[in-house]
């Protein structure tokens, strides 16, 4: 697994734990009731509020999570929880391969997908991708739906950052949008400083 310590805002985002070795809690379920507690602590409204947040918390954390780095639940402080991001980060040999053309095949789409290439300070190259994916509903004899997917690549380097959100409601895709490009910028800081760090290492 590939370490990098990223800093990122607290006060958008909830880390989700991808397994409870050395946390103090013993599951998702406990790890659920914990945040519940933690973030209606307080309110007037929390017997109401507590549950309804332990279920999505729960729900985030049991989201299938293989090869996944970190999980991050946009859960602003002035706002609403919107939804997950996923980020991925592999080892990788520099090539000279650009960013955009590392991101994995869209599969099917409803339409073109937006392709936009970022300037990233700490990434080699970056590129932010807009899709609608077409997928299935859970009666498999009806037509697919289109789903917004986001999807963020950065090329450090020594390793690759991928960032993908999915949701069926464009709004909330859109929401957490904005602070998950502030995420993959954080991400791009910890690449630079990581190479900075290499630097005088090997200068020594």
């Amino acid at each position: 697994m590939t370490l990098v310590d990223i800093e990122y805002d607290s006060n958008r985002w909830i880390r989700v734990p991808l397994d409870y070795v050395d946390t103090r809690w013993a599951d998702a379920a406990s790890w659920a009731d914990w945040l519940a507690d933690e973030t209606t602590r307080g309110r007037p409204d929390a017997d109401v509020v507590a549950p309804v947040v332990r279920d999505a918390a729960q729900s985030v954390a049991l989201f299938p999570a293989a090869h996944v780095w970190g999980r991050f639940w946009h859960y602003p402080i002035d706002g609403v929880p919107t939804g997950f991001v996923d980020v991925y980060l592999e080892t990788r040999t520099p090539d000279g391969t650009d960013a955009a053309d590392l991101l994995p095949d869209t599969g099917f789409t409803a339409v073109t997908p937006v392709l936009e290439r970022l300037d990233v300070p700490g990434f080699v190259s970056a590129a932010r991708r807009r899709t609608l994916v077409l997928v299935l509903r859970n009666d498999a004899d009806e037509d697919p739906v289109p789903m917004p997917r986001i999807e963020w690549l950065g090329v450090a380097p020594a390793w690759v950052c991928y960032v993908v959100t999915n949701d069926h409601d464009p709004a909330a895709a859109n929401a957490r949008a904005v602070d998950t490009d502030v995420l993959f910028a954080a991400i791009a800081d910890a690449a630079l400083s990581e190479s900075s760090s290499a630097g005088s290492e090997g200068g020594r």
